[in-house]
């Protein structure tokens, strides 16, 4: 074959090669072709129904000894065609695992590192072991109401009781009876309960209400047998007093986040916060202390916190060996300071919180705008 021949063949082979590689393009894609590509596939995946067990087989399966954790609802998960979202972060706080009083003006709550299912007996316990009768329980709802309490005596046995006299003579009050109303919510952090009460006493004017209402509407004549009671179930659930055990009707209570992780229309990571705006705002700026953020500025008026942080706020110890290197791509340069503004802003039922630049604008990350947002919410409590 003369050479002119051969390179006359070599060209229409490799046009033949161009050609027969953009055709196959079609064949690789992902919805049609000969060969599907499985890349995004998980974006439109679901959960089938669970194994129906047939009544014979029943009895041979009282539990699942390696049950699967439910899979929370993945909120626009286009936004990330290329590669799903990184897992969040898991923050070593080290209150996380303490019983607290908390305080924002006259306002105090109890928060208990447990989910509602355990931390709702344990208070029924509390109760019933200091002899204290329960007029009202509606486990659905989380709500408790005493029944009214005579002290006639002294003094008495009981920490309920004791604590109560003990108030109510530091005002020379020694009329009517006494009940304490009591309020038992799911807390800012998974797996944490808020526990809220108030003091009334009958000789008070007391106004017709739902025995459901909120308890942010209800002010304690004796403050202080609020305070006192507080501190007595935190210190009954801290001592470990009583088993730990799981009440099936106080899942609804569980069910009514105070925080909850979204995300916006645009596909941008953001936090809810089902709370007042002073408590939301207080929360926050708690959040932002706890995580040892540094907080440049900030405007009350306009709900923004104006933020400086490095890598060691998200546990890195090292320059380039953490979370902002993997995101950024440079695992070698110098530990770097981001400044940022968290922004709280309000909605018809609860308070957004958004992270966005220095400028006010949504050009950052939106991996780094999910892991602040996790932090904000583990250090919330």
């Amino acid at each position: 074959m003369s050479r002119p021949k051969v390179k006359q063949s070599l060209r229409t082979l490799f046009w033949g090669l161009i050609a027969l590689a953009v055709a196959g393009c079609g064949w690789f894609n992902d919805g049609e072709g000969v060969i599907l590509n499985p890349k995004d596939d998980y974006l439109d995946s679901t959960e089938h129904q669970d194994l129906v067990v047939p009544q014979d087989l029943k009895g041979l399966q009282d539990t699942d000894p390696f049950p699967i954790p439910d899979t929370p609802l993945a909120e626009n998960p286009s936004y990330y065609p290329e590669r799903p979202p990184l897992p969040d972060a898991i923050y070593a706080n080290e209150k996380r695992d303490e019983v607290r009083l908390q305080r924002l003006g006259e306002r105090r709550w109890l928060v208990i590192p447990e989910p509602p299912t355990t931390a709702w007996p344990k208070l029924k316990q509390f109760l019933a072991e200091n002899g204290v009768a329960i007029a009202f329980d509606a486990p659905e709802v989380g709500r408790l109401n005493t029944q009214w309490l005579k002290l006639e005596a002294t003094s008495y046995r009981d920490v309920v009781r004791s604590i109560t006299r003990d108030a109510k003579d530091a005002l020379s009050l020694d009329l009517g009876q006494d009940r304490f109303l009591i309020k038992v919510e799911q807390g800012l952090r998974p797996r944490t309960t808020e526990i809220h009460l108030r003091h009334e006493n009958d000789s008070v004017s007391i106004p017709e209400r739902d025995d459901v209402e909120a308890l942010e509407t209800v002010i304690s004549h004796v403050t202080q047998a609020e305070a006192d009671l507080l501190n007595e179930i935190g210190a009954y659930v801290a001592a470990k007093v009583s088993e730990q055990t799981v009440s099936k009707v106080a899942l609804q209570i569980g069910s009514n986040q105070k925080a909850e992780l979204a995300r916006s229309d645009e596909g941008f990571p953001i936090l809810r916060l089902f709370l007042d705006y002073e408590r939301a705002w207080a929360t926050l700026g708690q959040a932002l202390a706890n995580a040892e953020v540094d907080i440049t500025n900030l405007d009350r008026s306009s709900g923004l916190f104006y933020v400086e942080l490095t890598e060691e706020v998200f546990g890195g110890k090292e320059a380039g060996s953490g979370f902002f290197c993997r995101i950024t791509f440079s695992c070698d340069a110098d530990n770097q300071a981001y400044k940022l503004q968290i922004s709280l802003e309000s909605t018809s039922d609860h308070f957004t919180i958004r992270v966005l630049d220095q400028d006010g604008t949504l050009r950052i990350d939106p991996e780094l705008a999910q892991q602040v947002l996790v932090l904000i919410r583990e250090y919330a409590a």
